[in-house]
């Protein structure tokens, strides 16, 4: 019935391209079914046409970092979070970044509106966690990690993992985008998605120079494709241009943000990404070489899926450090069998389809509201 649907306010920094994003998007699109129908609050972006296109209705109010610096910025975010979830007749609030979740809670909790947090890194700083949990807000954990780290500060949560949507990221022909690219069909081809900062930015690099000794010193006709941006953006593209010049081949193809990501995970015969990147990819039937913000953690195969999904996939924790050599041997080893990767690949669909479907995780998320609008 109408009356008993959850009334849900998403809040974000903004609708940039990554993978919060990417996940909050994919809820959006499966709650509605299940009697959840979300809004979304908060600073626009490039996915924007994708939330609309969803029939998520859309609040703009700026929440980026440094605006929320000023203390006039913050009584005025939070006074138009409040008019919102007024407006809305808003009866659950679920955030996802900080400070801007900060805010958000601190105008549901005057309205006596529930405050949920999605968990996604253990990069929180401690002391902003804290003041969620003295505000009662309740605690998602998007991994094992995730869920030790919030332990190790006092602080409970339910585990549920990202969810993936199938109908979108699915095995498809990429022979137009390996033609627009000038890719040559024998050459193999390794694909990079990753937000282009930090870390990430640093995995990117030595994948280059990674490229860069295989195709020199290996002989391996290979091809390297790095879907994303970042602050970091500038110098991989650099680093990408030097290694084209000094191959005399333009084998390394940075192409920015793509909205339809899973056409680039189609293209590679081998990805390389962490988290998210790494569930999308082989929901697309992709062999996966683990690695992220935390580090190494190798391809995904069938008897390491339960030690990949503990790590998070090397985005939350790792075996070792990655260096340009590590990541070298392990893709000239990946792509030495093709018959062996296509199996990887079939393989890990099953899997992840098996624990990773967004249909089941938004259930498990409507039943988490549930038990909290039950209680309040």
């Amino acid at each position: 019935m109408i009356r008993n649907r959850i009334r849900l306010l998403m809040v974000m920094d903004s609708l940039a391209v990554g993978g919060t994003e990417t996940y909050v998007l994919s809820l959006v699109k499966a709650f509605p079914a299940l009697g959840v129908m979300p809004v979304y609050a908060g600073g626009t972006g490039v996915m924007y046409e994708a939330f609309a296109r969803a029939g998520c209705p859309i609040h703009r109010v700026d929440l980026a970092a440094e605006q929320l610096m000023d203390p006039e910025h913050q009584l005025q975010a939070e006074a138009a979070l409040t008019q919102i979830m007024r407006s809305r007749k808003i009866n659950l609030v679920h955030i996802h970044q900080l400070p801007s979740g900060l805010h958000a809670a601190k105008a549901a909790r005057k309205l006596g509106i529930p405050v949920v947090f999605t968990v996604h890194g253990s990069y929180y700083p401690p002391e902003q966690l804290q003041l969620l949990k003295d505000a009662a807000c309740t605690f998602i954990s998007v991994s094992p990690p995730v869920r030790g780290y919030l332990d190790y500060l006092g602080i409970p949560s339910y585990l549920i993992a990202n969810g993936i949507d199938f109908e979108r990221y699915r095995p498809a022909s990429s022979a137009a985008l390996r033609a627009s690219l000038r890719i040559p069909d024998g050459d193999k081809i390794v694909v990079y998605a990753s937000r282009l900062a930090w870390d990430k930015a640093a995995v990117c690099a030595m994948l280059v120079r990674a490229a860069r000794t295989l195709r020199l010193h290996g002989k391996l006709p290979l091809q390297l494709v790095i879907a994303g941006t970042g602050n970091q953006a500038a110098a991989i593209a650099e680093l990408a241009e030097a290694v084209n010049q000094e191959c005399h081949a333009p084998f390394v193809h940075p192409v920015g943000n793509q909205m339809q990501i899973g056409d680039y995970y189609n293209l590679g015969d081998l990805v390389v990404g962490t988290g998210r990147v790494a569930l999308e990819a082989m929901a697309c039937g992709k062999p996966v070489l683990a690695i992220g913000n935390h580090g190494y953690f190798g391809l995904v195969d069938r008897p390491v899926y339960d030690e990949a999904w503990q790590y998070y996939f090397g985005d939350h924790n790792s075996k070792e450090r990655p260096t340009e050599q590590l990541i070298a041997e392990a893709i000239r080893g990946a792509l030495a069998s093709d018959g062996n990767l296509v199996s990887i690949g079939r393989q890990g669909q099953e899997w992840a389809r098996a624990n990773f479907d967004i249909q089941s995780k938004a259930l498990q998320m409507k039943q988490l509201y549930g038990s909290l609008l039950a209680s309040t």
